[in-house]
């Protein structure tokens, strides 16, 4: 672990990022992935961050590690870009090309079959966070220093944004090619409807909120997951924000939709799903976290985390699990 990832490592939201990418942990269910060798994922593998085009899925990870599965995870091949790499975050863009973000100021950018990856350098932000692309194909990075970078040539060059205090930008999402999200550490939540050419802040989430994660399903109903198992939604466009019954009381890392309904995934391998105002455990595999999840919209989810962890499950309507912070 390099001086950067250390800095970063000692705040509050980056603790537990620097945990998830560190990939430590014990066995997980690894089903439909051949171990070792070129194809398939190893042992060692910790994933952060799955997309999908419609044709081809592809899963990124720490050590430069990328999963690519043409069947919809019924098999994978696999390979390391840059053992150096440390991916956080990846993203399909609306004509096919992947972008994935690379901790170390990299944006590797890649073909609608996840082939031919290239690497481009991002100076800003010092510690990419999250990585997003919009429905006219522009990348959007955040991160630390309060800073938002945007690129229309696939990471060529770099516009540059800082909005508020200096606090780590923890999600990017843009609902259509206007409007977006933006959230981050000390409850910090931003919405443009201008296509990113501003950034309004909105009401703090509260001074002491820490997004894991977040998903907003159109410009009125978002959630965010944070520390202790804490789940928040608004369904005013980011202006207030009410406190979600959590029944595993569990950390929730991931956030996605499936037809509409918010899913999370977690600590040890847990799987949950929104039901009214509460957040149910819907399933739950060996793993010591989960933290991507990627619904392919026909009932079944591919969820990836620690320990070469990569699977596609369907959601139990009652699961026996045992949840442990």
């Amino acid at each position: 672990m390099n001086g950067s990832m250390k800095s970063w490592c000692a705040g509050s939201l980056g603790a537990l990022l620097c945990v998830m990418l560190s990939g430590c942990g014990a066995s997980a269910n690894t089903a439909n992935i051949v171990e070792g060798g070129s194809k398939g994922a190893k042992r060692s593998d910790a994933f952060q961050a799955a997309a999908d085009n419609g044709k081809t899925t592809v899963v990124v990870g720490a050590t430069g590690v990328v999963l690519t599965s043409s069947d919809r995870g019924n098999s994978w091949a696999r390979r390391q870009l840059d053992p150096l790499s440390s991916f956080v975050g990846v993203s399909a863009c609306a004509d096919g090309s992947f972008a994935a973000l690379d901790f170390f100021h990299r944006i590797w950018v890649a073909d609608a079959a996840g082939d031919n990856w290239q690497a481009r350098t991002i100076e800003e932000p010092t510690n990419p966070l999250a990585i997003t692309c919009d429905a006219g194909n522009r990348l959007w990075v955040v991160g630390s220093g309060s800073t938002i970078a945007s690129s229309s040539d696939q990471g060529a060059s770099w516009n540059t944004t800082v909005v508020g205090d200096d606090a780590m930008l923890a999600s990017v999402q843009f609902l259509n090619e206007q409007e977006g999200f933006i959230t981050g550490e000390f409850g910090a939540v931003y919405r443009t409807g201008d296509g990113g050419s501003t950034w309004e802040a909105l009401p703090k989430i509260g001074e002491d909120f820490y997004p894991y994660a977040a998903v907003f399903a159109d410009r009125d109903r978002g959630w965010v997951s944070g520390l202790a198992g804490v789940v928040m939604q608004t369904t005013d466009g980011g202006n207030s924000w009410s406190k979600r019954i959590n029944e595993a009381g569990a950390p929730i890392y991931g956030l996605a939709l499936d037809n509409g309904t918010p899913l999370g995934v977690g600590v040890n391998g847990l799987v949950f799903r929104a039901s009214g105002d509460q957040w149910k455990l819907a399933g739950a595999r060996k793993s010591t976290y989960l933290r991507a999840a990627l619904p392919f919209g026909d009932g079944r989810i591919l969820v990836a985390g620690g320990v070469g962890g990569v699977e596609v499950m369907t959601l139990d309507d009652d699961p026996k699990v045992a949840a442990t912070n």
